[in-house]
């Protein structure tokens, strides 16, 4: 945890803190470190669970996603970012934590490109989607940084993103607060990501970010996790324990954020809170105004920021599409498709009794 001190900032140059590089395949931003991440735009849509499930990918260990909703008072724009930090082996110069075989280190990029592809490729089965490359790449992440629609022109050489997109941006990260371009930052972490639509018809008027983010594990990571995580729960009562840690580990787990994030005027600043306070609470719905965090989890709400805001515990998904934001209304719940999951279990036992399997 050590690590993520660095992101609490003091008033030093943006661009040190931002891994940015550059955009070294059309839709593939490099970072600093040896990362890369591109993003996916598309409209969100209803989501069955009872239906044929998408073939997306397994991530793993070293994978991230971002699921971000970009709103402005002209309308609303929703994207996924995808973001990978290979890892060598120490023997040959391969990569060992690909989803697929080993590649080799000079190969990465293309591979990842490549990833990217097939992921948008399947997504367009169900709903519109663009692979976002270059310019468009650029006012995704510019967006970012001053939650205003900005364009900056793409130079001819596309690298030094990290300067270029913060050079016309003015941060003050004093105190406990960020103000950006004289306007300050009101974040907001909703950790049970509850129905979130109902929010966002409430804050329609306001500028603002929407993002999920999750850190994925494997999953012999993920078993060990929850068991150092969870090991001091229901000291006597084991058969708890396990039923309370089959609700939390699925097939996509990892370290998850979800929240809001408003740029406000001073002047309103105040008043806004409060009424978003008295609104979760009325709704009862967990909620935190980060304050102590507010700079590590802001940072780590930029897309392939990975460093920032690793926050325990895990959060489990059944795949990539259950974690993305969806239409409002949802054809069949999870619920249902678990209970449709136990009578098939059951029906199968009774098979192997009867000697038919």
């Amino acid at each position: 945890m050590s690590l993520l001190k660095e992101y609490d900032v003091k008033n030093l140059a943006v661009e040190e803190w931002l891994s940015w590089g550059g955009i070294t395949l059309p839709h593939v931003m490099q970072q600093k470190g040896g990362s890369c991440f591109s993003v996916i735009e598309y409209e969100p849509y209803e989501l069955n669970y009872l239906t044929k499930k998408l073939d997306l990918p397994n991530f793993r260990r070293g994978w991230g996603v971002w699921n971000e909703r970009q709103h402005t008072l002209t309308g609303d724009r929703d994207f996924i970012v995808v973001f990978w930090n290979p890892f060598e082996t120490k023997i040959n110069p391969n990569i060992e934590n690909t989803l697929g075989d080993k590649v080799k280190k000079e190969n990465f990029l293309e591979y990842f490109g490549a990833e990217v592809e097939k992921l948008c490729a399947e997504l367009s089965k169900v709903t519109r989607v663009k692979l976002l490359e270059y310019q468009e790449l650029m006012n995704f992440l510019s967006f970012e940084l001053n939650m205003e629609e900005v364009e900056i022109k793409m130079p001819d050489v596309p690298l030094y993103m990290d300067a270029l997109l913060s050079q016309d941006v003015q941060f003050d990260f004093k105190a406990n607060n960020i103000y950006i371009n004289g306007k300050k930052l009101l974040v907001l972490t909703l950790p049970t990501m509850p129905n979130t639509w109902e929010i966002f018809e409430k804050v329609k008027n306001f500028s603002y970010r929407y993002v999920r983010r999750i850190l994925l594990f494997d999953e012999q990571e993920s078993e060990l996790e929850m068991k150092n995580y969870a090991g001091q729960w229901c000291p006597r009562r084991k058969i708890m324990l396990r039923e309370i840690e089959k609700e939390i580990l699925a097939s996509f787990n990892g370290y998850c954020w979800n929240g809001f994030i408003f740029r406000l005027d001073e002047t309103e600043y105040e008043t806004f809170r409060q009424d978003m306070d008295e609104y979760l609470t009325l709704k009862e719905i967990p909620f935190v105004f980060e304050h102590y965090n507010l700079k590590d989890v802001w940072w780590g709400s930029l897309a392939g920021i990975f460093l920032a805001n690793i926050t325990p515990p895990l959060i489990g998904f059944d795949s990539l599409e259950e974690f993305i934001l969806h239409k409002e209304k949802i054809t069949t719940t999870r619920q249902e498709h678990r209970f449709k999951q136990i009578l098939e279990e059951m029906e199968q036992e009774k098979n192997v009794s009867n000697g038919q399997i």
